[in-house]
């Protein structure tokens, strides 16, 4: 599984992590996403992006989801 693929399964909702979800979602649908395979990745994406502090931090913590899951060896 992959951070996109990751990204893929994770709801929509109306909060800022939602938001995110879905403009990266819209990022990864319209192959404006990179591949992503480390954290350093994301971050570089979203420094390069001038993403906010908070995006920063909503994006680590699903880094750290995916990471959990992907270690565990779970399908997302």
């Amino acid at each position: 599984m992959t951070f996109s693929d990751f990204l893929r399964s994770r709801n929509v909702t109306a909060s800022p992590r939602g938001t995110f979800i879905a403009e990266i979602k819209t990022l990864v649908n319209a192959g404006a996403f990179p591949d992503v395979r480390s954290w350093a990745d994301l971050y570089r994406f979203l420094t390069r992006r001038h993403a906010s502090d908070e995006t920063i931090a909503l994006a680590r913590n699903l880094w750290r989801e995916y990471r959990k899951l992907e270690v565990a060896g779970v399908a997302a």
